[in-house]
C-alpha cells in the first residue's frame, strides 16, 4: 500500500524546500557545534542533573522488588498531562529557586513553561 500510494517525490521537494529555509531562518545565529549550549544562566532551561551521574558503560539491570504500580494509563496519556503546568506559587520551592535566581515573582512564569528546568 505504502508504495502504491506514497509519492516519494512529494517528501523531497519538501525536504529540499525545508533545508533551503527562508531569509529571515536563514539569516538566525547558530553555535556550530554537535552538542546543545547549555547557557548556565538561563532558568527556563538547563542541562538536567541526573545526566551527569550516567555511567557511558551502565550497570546491568537489576530486579525491581516491593515496587507498586502508582498509576496505570493508556497511550494517549503524557507526561503533559500528569505534570503540574499551572503558577508557580510565591511560598514554594520554585520560587526560592527562581528568587535566588534573581528573579522576581512577576517573572516566575508557570510549571508549564519552565518544565525544560528540572530544578523548578
Amino acid at each position: 500500500i505504502e508504495e502504491e500510494f506514497v509519492i516519494a517525490s512529494m517528501f523531497k521537494e519538501l525536504k529540499i524546500k525545508m533545508e533551503k529555509g527562508n531569509k529571515r531562518w536563514n539569516s538566525l545565529e547558530a553555535p556550530e557545534s554537535t552538542l546543545f549550549t547549555w547557557d548556565s544562566k538561563s532558568t527556563y532551561i538547563r542541562c538536567p542533573s541526573f545526566f551527569d551521574k550516567l555511567a557511558r558503560n551502565p550497570p546491568p539491570l537489576q530486579c525491581i522488588e516491593n515496587a507498586h504500580v502508582l498509576l496505570h494509563l493508556g497511550d494517549s496519556v503524557t507526561t503533559d498531562h500528569v505534570s503540574p503546568a499551572g503558577s508557580i506559587a510565591r511560598g514554594s520551592a520554585a520560587a526560592r529557586y527562581l528568587m535566588n535566581k534573581g528573579l522576581t515573582p512577576r517573572e516566575f512564569n508557570s510549571y508549564g513553561a519552565r518544565r525544560g528546568n528540572d530544578a523548578v
